[in-house]
């Protein structure tokens, strides 16, 4: 097995510095595998860098962090749709996160009766689409706080139908 023993030396070099993001961002869930990311980002960067444009220092730093950042992102981004997947199950057992399962044709109309036009857009575009919140905000030509603005209002409402049709 050949190991580039520049990449090690860099890598005891920069450790701290992964540690040190890690407890800038706050990260207490899954820091194992955020010390993985750092790695894996403290490699590419490694590789990326241009001497002409900086120090790598400063180089290194933005790049782990930024690849921390999505990958929190992404987490928080599955743990949303897992929290909504639980909404809209009220005591059935799901055996996948698929929301195209979950809102048949005919609750999607009776949701969407509730719903304002935007908040309708957001629904169909995030549950059954996928579509995060800039791409729907890219795609509807608004600003990405107004889709997470229609997003809140929204599971308010759902929160409040599902609530009280279960009573």
């Amino acid at each position: 097995m050949h190991y580039d023993l520049r990449f090690v030396e860099l890598h005891q070099q920069f450790e701290p510095m992964i540690f040190h993001i890690i407890k800038r961002l706050s990260i207490y869930k899954n820091k194992q595998e955020f010390y993985q990311i750092g790695c894996i980002a403290l490699w590419e960067a490694s590789r990326r860098f241009d001497k002409e444009k900086g120090e790598f220092k400063s180089y290194a730093y933005s790049y782990i962090i930024g690849r921390m950042k999505s990958a929190l992102t992404e987490d928080r981004m599955k743990q949303e749709k897992e929290e909504l997947c639980e909404d809209f199950s009220t005591k059935e057992e799901m055996s996948h996160d698929d929301f195209s399962a979950i809102l048949s044709e005919s609750e999607l109309e009776e949701i969407s009766a509730l719903l304002t036009v935007n908040q309708c857009k957001w629904l169909k575009a995030y549950c059954l689409y996928g579509f995060t919140p800039s791409e729907i905000a890219h795609d509807e030509g608004v600003s990405v706080s107004a889709v997470k603005s229609w997003r809140r209002d929204t599971l308010v409402k759902l929160r409040k139908h599902f609530y009280n049709r279960d009573i």
